[in-house]
């Protein structure tokens, strides 16, 4: 039976008037929600990193977890995601719905606490960012973005799912969408990548003609509001040994959430690597942009001559130049603020470095190496931070022809400010077989309340470290077969790229990145401090 939504919406505002705030949920049928409860006005971890300073920081004014009940923290309900081996779209909670996309291009909105099913949306393609909320004024859910693995963005009312608009912000047929859009007062942000790497293994392929960037576009009209590219437009560039034209410069893709920055009017993203002749100068770079017009304002390169792309690694057709090592700044940003201390931009890469850098003017405060680099890390998806130190996962296994030093693969928390570190777990194998069961390493991003910080490993375990010490405190193995709530059946795998998300009482975690060797899976996983 399809819901009317006009139907719906009017009872709903007429049930709003009243005073009664009702919102599907408790039991569930088959998987969907049936009986009702109310909002709740706290919106919980409302986009990627939580914040527009991508803290991925959940204070202990809404998370009840401490090192005190952390061994009381069990698994609730295993949502299966069905037709997919991996889940790579972290979920986002507010007014008590949990949003996430899925791999054929389902869209859920769940009931948060009991995992059954408020509505569904099918997108064109695949959706792995997290889903953005735009809340309205008395904190409840709004409106919706999220990008598709073929470059669309949607706006979908948050509490319908009904579709808005959807838009195309970008002409090359190969952008996609893998960061998550950044919502700031009228405009939302949307992070350009693309698989064009990918199409490069192709002999015939015209290497390399896409341009990362980001586009700002109004969130209720859905119209440009500007545009950055990071990279000029390519010119033509002779040909390759199999008669394709060859294009350049290109690349120089945007993988991750833009961090807004309100007090300089500013947006700091980071790129990725050149696909193609010549290298530029915003490869492999933080770039702060201006919010209002689109200029950049300052950019920090940190490693120069970075040309890559899938060709490299195969038949070498479109790869004709110095092999560069795709070092890229896959985590966002992260803004850190002290009234005494000031403000400075920690950012972590692939190549095992992290640099604080000053968001006045770009310059580089200090560096450390923490990892040896590689594909999976030094630094791949994310940092931390309670805002006094920041906390940086490290995924250094596998070998590298551009990696320095021995592996450093665990969890580790420094000073923003000096770059002293102050504690470290340093991961280790559970088995000798050379594969990702065995492999033990941090890509996937973490996240972090007062007193506990909470990580993914790339062999499915997921742990929890007091932010104090450093000591493993808990860990649960979600390489496991599953009843998922919505009859569904489940099983974990590798836990990468997205990372854990807090509300009050519980977190969630998405297990399984089918792809490269790692283990296949479809689980949503919810866990509850329980009493």
């Amino acid at each position: 039976m399809k819901l009317d939504l006009n139907k719906f919406k009017f009872i709903f505002a007429v049930l709003l008037f009243l005073g009664v705030e009702p919102l599907i949920s408790k039991t569930h049928s088959d998987g969907f929600c049936i009986s009702q409860r109310s909002i709740e006005n706290q919106p919980t971890w409302i986009g990627w990193g939580n914040s527009h300073d991508q803290h991925r920081f959940q204070d202990e004014s809404v998370s009840l977890i401490n090192l005190e009940n952390i061994s009381n923290l069990k698994m609730k309900w295993v949502f299966g995601v069905p037709d997919a081996e991996k889940v790579r779209s972290q979920p986002s909670i507010a007014g008590g719905f949990l949003y996430f996309g899925t791999q054929s291009g389902l869209v859920y909105a769940l009931d948060a606490e009991v995992g059954c099913i408020r509505w569904t949306y099918k997108a064109k393609a695949e959706v792995r960012n997290a889903i953005a909320i735009d809340l309205n004024q008395s904190n409840h859910p709004n409106d919706l973005y999220f990008g598709d693995f073929e470059g669309r963005i949607y706006r979908l009312d948050a509490l319908t799912g009904e579709e808005k608009w959807i838009r195309k912000p970008n002409a090359h047929p190969l952008t996609t969408i893998t960061g998550s859009i950044a919502i700031f007062e009228n405009n939302i942000f949307v992070p350009l990548s693309s698989v064009e790497i990918v199409a490069a293994i192709d002999e015939n392929y015209e290497c390399c003609t896409f341009r990362g960037g980001v586009v700002a576009i109004n969130k209720i009209s859905g119209e440009t509001t500007w545009k950055y590219y990071t990279v000029n437009e390519p010119i033509e560039a002779g040909f390759n040994d199999a008669n394709a034209k060859k294009w350049g410069p290109s690349g120089v893709p945007v993988w991750s959430s833009p961090t807004i920055d309100k007090k300089r009017s500013k947006l700091y993203i980071g790129t990725g690597q050149n696909y193609s002749l010549p290298a530029t100068k915003m490869s492999d770079s933080i770039i702060a942009i201006d919010i209002n017009s689109g200029r950049k304002a300052w950019s920090f390169q940190s490693e120069k001559n970075d040309i890559w792309n899938g060709s490299c690694v195969r038949n070498g057709i479109n790869c004709d130049f110095d092999v560069g090592s795709n070092f890229d700044f896959g985590a966002s940003p992260l803004l850190i603020r002290d009234e005494n201390r000031g403000d400075l931009i920690l950012a972590g890469q692939k190549s095992g470095m992290l640099f604080a850098i000053d968001p006045d003017d770009g310059s580089m405060v200090w560096e450390r190496r923490i990892g040896k680099g590689g594909e999976h890390g030094g630094v791949h998806w994310s940092l931390s931070s309670d805002g006094k130190r920041v906390f940086v996962p490290v995924g250094d296994i596998g070998d590298h022809p551009k990696a320095i030093g021995k592996s450093k693969s665990g969890v580790y928390a420094f000073d923003p400010y000096t770059g002293e570190q102050l504690w470290g777990y340093e991961a280790k194998e559970r088995c000798s077989d050379n594969t990702f069961f065995c492999h033990s390493g941090f890509s996937a991003a973490i996240s972090s309340t007062d007193e506990i910080l909470f990580a993914g490993n790339l062999n499915g375990v997921l742990y929890a470290f007091s932010t104090i010490t450093g000591e493993s405190v808990w860990e649960f193995d979600t390489r496991r077969e599953f009843q998922g709530i919505n009859s569904i059946p489940a099983v974990g795998g590798t836990i990468d790229a997205t990372g854990p998300v807090i509300s009050k009482r519980m977190i969630y975690i998405n297990s399984g990145y089918g792809g490269y060797g790692k283990l296949a899976g479809n689980a949503l996983i919810a866990f509850e401090i329980i009493d």
